[in-house]
């Protein structure tokens, strides 16, 4: 169920193929692909200020699309129910490949025409299924022409990779160009893409991420994506929804050769093939909004959604309106390009956004609104001991959660929502909504905050913990707490039915007086202490202790179950009790928080605070001691499972000692200067990974655990390097060791790999073990170098003593020299070229402009 800020596909925008990942497609679709392979994420440098729009469906208005006499080159709307123009084909033989079943389907009155997937084929170029005749395509005068058609993609059983692409320009098998979707199971994994394919090679020069909705299997649900690709001489383009997502140059083929359609492994319906005039660009209307429909409680927030049009010279800013069928149940109000819809009533309603230059085009949302907060009445007799903070409790923390214990364990109910009042004149201060919420981490009044969809509810035995909204709550102030009807179901408070919590309850609690002052502050999650959370005495330190003063945050023992952002403040210190007291962890990862992630202005808009537990930017000389930083994201099927503990994204320094990272995919994303001294940093797929000018791991133990998912393969580090000659990582007297994942499995001997390469030519796979210590479970030739479970090239090919990826007095675990003869892809030092490695000092001698670093532990 879906409230508020929902969880839908707008939660899922993301990177597909981010370091590491484990989408259906993390294997390139050859070697040597020239586009993503395996690793696909991109520097982020500097934080961006607006997430990018994302699709939304398109629903066709005033019946079905009926093909013109004139103005395109070639149309199909399959109104005839038959397949006249086309040829079907099993694979580029006819005797083998994807299998599946081609019908004609009768959707409300309307022809489509209808593919149903079977089994995969054994390679990708098995694919081409759909082929126009050439009688039917003569009428096209030449090479450049649009080819476009309504999608509505749908799922199916098996989980390899799953391509719909519109191919055009098609010489012969493996021989063509093509624009459409990469549509994984997971929604945060699709994409938007160009392809080409030369003698069955295919590459994807534009792959653009956009989250794309699947219908349920065998139904005939699901949205419809208008998908075009458009050719110009060498310029391939690729649209979804009218909106231009990407352009590539390729002279391969200039004859305009056949359409068709090329799928391997996704079933889908497709209708309105279209072929014209590329000078005529499509009309835009598309929605920041992702999902068809919005579910949510008469009275709660709007949903902002911002709207982007264009005129059909793909430049012009074209003119919208909005109407809602009903706007008792759901208003709206329109101011610039955003629009707000205001939830008032119960009832159902659909709103409906329409093109100014074509009201042919639409798209909607379609609202149901529950009944509105109601304050309950039902009385429980004495709660002590039931609700926490205790009724008329003092002193409270402005960071800390509430709980409610009930008689057996609590169900929670479709929709509704925990609301915090203030009690001197009866404020609304808080809105906790079932399902996924928005939280934004930073301090009231700060620039750029960290914006992340969060689960505010958890159930523990027969307790309920809510969190409340970050940054709400004032010092020296009264509140009280109600619960509405259906927040918790099929139980009992006190022995009464649970029916929600008024203000009768009296669940009032008053906070702390003043906020502490001085530059250290201390954490404990239930003990004396200045905060509860972590995040409070960073937001503490980012509002009122000045930039550069040295600041200290000294954590108890305690489980802090929480997400963590800082910005712009230097010299902090995160003090724990120890590594195994402290653990401060979250389930965040790609499919909840896509992208590595960044700040931006407080406001509406889709949450773009990436999916790292720690989100750290523009800071210096962060000190991390004696905690724990884990991510307990599981890695599954059907999701995409990127999940940093931490995301460094600054130029500068960070210090972690006696700590621990853990996490199963991409644990660490660094950039700048970073030592790790006496840490454990554990995970399984590119688990240390980024574009680190110099990262020392030293004294510490990197730990590949089984993978959840039950690959064989394993893989420790991914470099982005960004100049040739800087270190990238080094490990310096550490152990690389293995151990059980989450799931129980554990890495056999020979299939781990020092490293893989992202396959990019503006990086670099700077990698360098010194006196490290290894198990049995690193592969003798050490590096996955190119045709390795067909990873790319490294960058440098051939590396040396200064680049690439190197290697020098590597023993067993039990100090035994290995033979490192086997070893490929990767340039064994000397023991004068091991000496630029050996020290702290010769690493970090770069730093501040060559003024050097030599931190001490």
């Amino acid at each position: 169920m879906k409230t508020g800020y929902l969880l839908s596909a707008a939660v899922l925008l993301g990177v597909l193929a981010g370091c590491g990942s484990d989408s259906d497609d993390d294997d390139p679709i050859v070697i040597n692909i020239p586009g993503d392979t395996g690793s696909g994420q991109t520097p982020e440098p500097e934080p961006e200020p607006e997430p990018e729009p994302e699709p939304e469906p398109e629903v066709p208005v005033g019946g079905p699309f009926v093909c013109p006499e004139t103005g395109l080159y070639f149309c199909d709307d399959f109104a005839s129910g038959e397949l006249a123009n086309w040829d079907v084909l099993a694979s580029p033989d006819n005797t083998s490949g994807a299998t599946g079943t081609f019908d004609i389907l009768d959707d409300n009155g309307n022809n489509i025409l209808r593919y149903t997937a079977a089994t995969a084929g054994p390679n990708k170029v098995d694919g081409e299924l759909l082929l126009v005749t050439p009688e039917a395509f003569a009428d096209v005068p030449g090479a450049d022409y649009f080819v476009e058609a309504r999608i509505r993609p749908r799922q199916n059983s098996n989980t390899a990779s799953k391509f719909l692409y519109l191919m055009a320009r098609y010489q012969s098998p493996g021989n063509w160009h093509a624009g459409g979707l990469n549509v994984q199971n997971s929604s945060s994994s699709t994409k938007v893409e160009v392809a080409r394919s030369v003698d069955g090679a295919i590459s994807r020069p534009v792959q653009a991420s956009k989250p794309i909705l699947l219908g349920e299997a065998g139904e005939t649900d699901g949205v419809w994506y208008t998908v075009r690709f458009e050719m110009i001489g060498e310029s391939l383009s690729v649209y979804l929804n009218g909106e231009q997502l990407g352009t590539t140059q390729d002279a391969d083929y200039a004859d305009k050769g056949l359409i068709g359609l090329y799928t391997y492994n996704r079933s889908f319906e497709i209708d309105d093939i279209k072929v014209g005039d590329p000078a005529v660009k499509p009309v835009q209307l598309t929605l920041d909004y992702a999902d068809p429909s919005w579910e949510v409680e008469a009275g709660n927030a709007p949903l902002v959604v911002t709207v982007a049009a264009l005129q059909n010279d793909g430049t012009t800013a074209d003119t919208f309106s909005v109407e809602s069928s009903d706007p008792a149940v759901v208003a709206v109000a329109v101011d610039g390009t955003q629009v707000s819809l205001t939830p008032l009533a119960k009832g159902d309603a659909t709103v409906t956004f329409t093109s100014g230059s074509d009201p042919s085009i639409t798209r909607r949302i379609d609202v149901a609104v529950a009944e509105g907060f109601t304050m309950p009445n039902t009385e429980y007799g004495d709660l002590s001991g039931q609700l926490y903070p205790a009724s008329g409790a003092t002193e409270v923390h402005i960071d800390d959660a509430l709980a409610i214990t009930f008689d057996a364990v609590p169900t929670l109910g479709d929709i509704g929502s925990v609301r915090i009042f203030r009690a001197s004149d009866n404020a609304l201060v808080d809105v906790i909504n079932l399902g996924t919420e928005v939280d934004s981490l930073g301090y009231a009044g700060q620039d750029r905050v960290r914006s992340v969809y969060y689960s505010p509810f958890t159930v523990e035995g027969n307790t309920l913990h809510i969190k409340p909204h970050n940054g709400l709550l004032e010092y020296g102030t009264d509140y009280y707490v109600a619960i509405g009807d259906g927040v918790v179901t099929g139980t009992e408070l006190n022995g009464v039915a649970f029916t929600g919590l008024g203000d009768n309850a009296n669940w009032s609690f008053s906070t702390q007086a003043a906020a502490p002052t001085g530059s250290e502050v201390t954490v404990d999650d239930d003990g004396a202490a200045d905060f509860r959370t972590v995040q409070g005495a960073l937001n503490y330190m980012m509002s009122s202790v000045a930039k550069d003063d040295a600041a200290t945050v000294t954590i108890s023992e305690g489980d802090y179950h929480e997400m963590l952002f800082l910005r712009g403040k230097n010299n902090v210190t995160l003090s724990g009790a120890g590594a195994d007291k402290v653990v401060i962890h979250y389930d965040n990862y790609e499919s909840l928080n896509g992208g590595s992630g960044s700040s931006a202005p407080p406001g509406p808009g889709t949450p773009a605070g990436g999916r790292s537990v720690f989100l750290v930017e523009g800071v210096d000389n962060l000190v991390l001691d004696g905690i724990t930083l884990k991510n307990d994201h599981v890695r599954v099927d059907n999701a995409s499972n990127q999940a940093e503990t931490i995301y460094f994204n600054s130029s500068y320094r960070l210090i972690a000692k006696n700590s621990s990272f853990i996490s199963e995919q991409d644990t660490l994303l660094l950039k700048g200067y970073t030592w790790f001294y006496n840490t454990l940093v554990a995970g399984n797929v590119d688990f240390i990974w980024g574009y680190s000018v110099a990262s020392l791991f030293e004294n510490s133990e990197i730990r590949s655990l089984g993978d959840s998912k039950g690959s064989s393969d394993g893989y420790i580090l991914q470099a982005r390097t960004e100049n040739i000659t800087d270190p990238g990582f080094v490990f310096l007297n550490s152990r690389l060791t293995r151990g059980a994942g989450p799931t129980g499995n554990v890495i056999a001997d020979g299939t781990s790999y020092l490293a893989r390469s992202g396959g990019k030519a503006e990086n670099y796979d700077n990698v360098t073990f010194v006196n490290c210590q290894m198990d049995a479970h690193i592969a003798d030739i050490g590096w996955a170098g190119e045709g390795v479970n067909s990873q790319p090239a490294p960058n440098p090919e051939l590396a040396n003593a200064q680049s690439g990826w190197k290697e020098f007095g590597s023993t067993d675990l039990n100090g035994n020299p290995l033979d490192l003869s086997a070893r490929q892809s990767g340039y064994v030092l000397s023991s004068g070229e091991a000496a630029a490695y050996l020290d702290r000092a010769s690493v970090f001698a770069g730093y501040n402009g060559g003024a050097g670093w030599n931190p001490e532990p």
